[in-house]
């Protein structure tokens, strides 16, 4: 009985290192749902000949993202048993988000975004079979947001001065689960969370006259951000 069990295991040890995942290229597209933060700080000091009043206004709106992603590499795994290995690829992400009329006075605000860059993940299968293989993934990638938005117009309108910036430097952490089975399937279910905030627009001591005895200095600070984003990926190995 002993022999028959230690024979079993030893069994199941060699084709687990059979049936490794393999290196190789790989391909992924995902469906990505997640969340984003927008922030506004406007401060106005009216002076007029009777008096100088200083008029604070925040506004902070969070809604949802919906949105895709695709991923292009190269994944390397090391050891004869191929539990531990890296990847190495680049990426794009699309999101997109409306606001409604919470930021606007007259029209809903709405935000295209475009996250991109490359990424390392360490790879961890827990599970190899002669079917496929289970594991964790946990990396981080560096890159750039871009956002295109509406509201240009109100924008030059009410903050002539004003500086936009709609693309930013952005790193992230991507972790999550994944599995990949007949060589070249593979699925994955994981989050990314950006760790940067990124200015959008700022206007500093802008002046306005809107008649003959009352000026109007403004000072404004928009910010935005991707909180985090759930997917769910389908890979190909070549």
């Amino acid at each position: 009985m002993k022999r028959i069990l230690v024979g079993g295991l030893c069994s199941l040890v060699l084709n687990s290192f059979l049936a490794a995942e393999d290196s190789g290229a790989f391909l992924g597209l995902s469906y990505q749902y997640g969340s984003v933060k927008f922030k506004q700080d406007l401060n106005m000091n009216i002076t007029t000949p009777l008096a100088t009043t200083n008029t604070p206004k925040s506004i902070r709106e969070k809604t949802s993202m919906n949105g895709a992603g695709i991923k292009i590499g190269y994944k390397q795994f090391f050891g004869q048993s191929k539990w531990f290995g890296l990847r190495y690829y680049a990426f794009l992400d699309y999101g997109y988000s409306n606001f409604g009329k919470k930021v606007l006075p007259d029209e809903d605000y709405y935000v295209h975004m475009l996250n991109y860059g490359v990424g390392l993940d360490t790879l961890w299968n827990l599970v190899n079979t002669q079917n496929g293989s289970f594991g964790l993934f946990v990396g981080v990638g560096v890159g750039g947001d871009t956002w295109i938005a509406n509201g240009k117009e109100y924008q030059k309108k009410q903050f002539p001065n004003g500086k936009a910036n709609y693309t930013n430097f952005q790193t992230l952490i991507d972790a999550g689960l994944r599995t990949n089975f007949h060589k070249h399937h593979g699925f994955e279910l994981g989050v990314k969370i950006p760790l940067l905030q990124d200015e959008i627009f700022k206007d500093v001591n802008d002046t306005l006259r809107p008649n003959v005895a009352t000026t109007i200095k403004e000072n404004l600070k928009t910010d935005i951000q991707r909180r985090y984003s759930v997917y769910l990926s389908y890979l190909y190995t070549f």
